[in-house]
């Protein structure tokens, strides 16, 4: 065999054994950035929900079997609520102002201890219901929940998933 062959597979067979006759523990340390922190959903208080007025940014949902979607600036809205926008006070009332221009009093209160459920009455309208907020939270200034009611007077359910932000 020739020698120079003889003394390549000696030095891979050398550095083989080094390489597995070595351990070496790497730690990976990660730090947390305040980007990271902005993908979590903070708590809902009073304090957050009365702190703003909230227009719709966008809703998915269905009404009395009736696709319903929404999108703030969409093109393929099938209903228009650039001037609907719901405010919540501190004294538990507010007022709900919807597309068509109409403004509607409220009261509201959470369901649970964590703020995650809320009920909103409506008690000025051709009759009175309740609207349920479930699932709530609150992201990157953006209120994200669940919808359902039963509209008192069209007696048509409704489930929706809906975006609301500040209105300016």
């Amino acid at each position: 065999m020739n020698k120079s062959i003889l003394k390549l597979i000696l030095a891979c067979v050398a550095i083989t054994a080094a390489l597995s006759s070595c351990t070496k523990e790497v730690t990976v340390e990660h730090t947390k950035t305040d980007t990271l922190y902005s993908n979590l959903y903070l708590p809902i208080t009073v304090q957050a929900i009365t702190a703003n007025k909230w227009m719709l940014q966008e809703l998915r949902g269905v009404l009395g079997g009736t696709n319903r979607y929404y999108l703030r600036g969409g093109t393929s809205n099938t209903e228009n609520f650039d001037d609907e926008y719901i405010q919540f006070n501190a004294d538990k009332t507010g007022s709900y102002h919807d597309q068509s221009g109409a403004t509607r009093s409220i009261t509201w209160s959470f369901d649970n201890a964590d703020n995650t459920h809320l009920t909103i009455y409506y008690t000025n309208t051709p009759a009175n219901f309740n609207v349920y907020w479930d699932n709530i939270r609150l992201k990157d200034k953006k209120l994200y929940f669940d919808t359902y009611y039963t509209d008192g007077n069209l007696h048509l359910n409704e489930h929706s998933q809906d975006i609301r932000i500040p209105k300016p």
